[in-house]
């Protein structure tokens, strides 16, 4: 049976670096996976913008604060496509391969679809959580941002990112370099998880 790092947190929080940083840092091999290389898999005309968004993936912006706030709408193929990434996950894990699922349970239903699934696996749950103004500057400087897709997915989908039940750690990747925090979390993942996690400063419980 594999293990399951589970790697939860809203568009721009760095998840990716640092789940690539884990990745590199933990001693056994995991397979890194995540919603964005599912959706990537569907045929492009059910990306944004294209003839069959509204089946597949489009964006939405509004305005909160006097600023942009996107989040995303799946019609029934990404909504499929999400509840085939979580089964997928757990036959990986069933079949005894490790896994870094790289996530944003923007929905309740998509959260308690994964927790259902990967809980026979014991995932270790991580919540990436910079402060908003941080994800909303990496955003600002993010090539596909500089391509044209639009602002405010940070704002657009924080709080419903972070709306489930308490995650097992908390990490502000802001507060020191990637590597350095991935280094910190294999490290305390290696000694068993003990309560407190005492690694580099970047988290709270």
């Amino acid at each position: 049976m594999g293990r399951l790092i589970v790697v939860n947190g809203t568009s721009s929080a760095g998840k990716t670096t640092f789940c690539e940083a884990l990745q590199d840092a933990l001693p056994d091999p995991y397979l890194l996976t995540s919603y964005d290389i599912f959706w990537a898999s569907m045929p492009a005309r059910y990306f944004p913008w294209e003839t069959h968004e509204e089946d597949g993936v489009r964006y939405v912006t509004a305005e909160q604060a006097g600023r942009p706030s996107t989040t995303l709408e799946l019609g029934p193929v990404g909504q499929r496509t999400v509840s085939g990434a979580h089964h997928a996950v757990a036959a990986l894990l069933a079949s005894g391969v490790n896994v870094i699922a790289d996530v944003l349970f923007l929905h309740p239903d998509w959260f308690a679809e994964a927790r259902r699934l990967w809980t026979p696996f014991a995932p270790l749950w991580i919540a990436l959580k910079p402060p908003l103004t941080v994800s909303e500057e990496w955003e600002a400087r993010r090539e596909a941002t500089l391509a044209g897709r639009p602002t405010g997915l940070a704002r657009g989908l924080f709080a419903a990112v972070h709306a489930h039940s308490p995650p097992d750690l908390t990490l502000d990747p802001s507060r020191c370099h990637p590597d350095e925090l991935a280094r910190s979390v294999a490290a305390w993942v290696g000694r068993g998880c003990p309560h407190p996690f005492d690694g580099m400063g970047a988290f709270n419980r």
